[in-house]
């Protein structure tokens, strides 16, 4: 299966989850990429861009593999453990414009939320075994 094939199954395969969590997977990184594609010409916004990217292809590998895996999440977002500290750095040391201050504040809190919802999964997932999203 091709690199881009794997992407688009992995989106299709999005729509048949939870509405919950087909919301979550729209309103999560949907602000980030189009915040991202914004601030292109800063070194924050391009960063966050290129991590979401990354995120997609992580995640698309990962459901390739094991389809609607709970580790989906934690490991096509463990990159951002890496990505979190260097925007908190920027936030308390540089004089950054109004919007991209904010914009990297509500990727700060947004990548917090979903670092709680990630450890929740690993961990039911290492005391019960491999679990699967419900699908609709």
């Amino acid at each position: 299966m091709s690199f881009f094939k794997d992407l688009v199954q992995f989106w299709n395969a999005m729509g048949s989850l939870p509405w919950t969590i087909r919301v979550w997977a729209i309103l999560y990184p949907l602000p980030q990429v189009l915040g991202g594609l914004y601030f292109i010409g800063e070194t924050p916004g391009l960063v966050i861009l290129l991590g979401r990217v990354l995120s997609f292809v992580i995640g698309s590998q990962v459901h390739r593999r094991r389809p609607f895996s709970k580790l989906i999440g934690p490991i096509g977002h463990a990159h951002w453990l890496l990505i979190l500290p260097y925007l908190l750095y920027l936030l308390a040391t540089q004089t950054l414009d109004d919007g991209l201050y904010w914009f990297i504040v509500y990727v700060c809190v947004i990548g917090m939320v979903s670092a709680v919802i990630d450890i929740r999964d690993t961990i039911g997932y290492c005391q019960r075994g491999e679990s699967f999203y419900k699908r609709d």
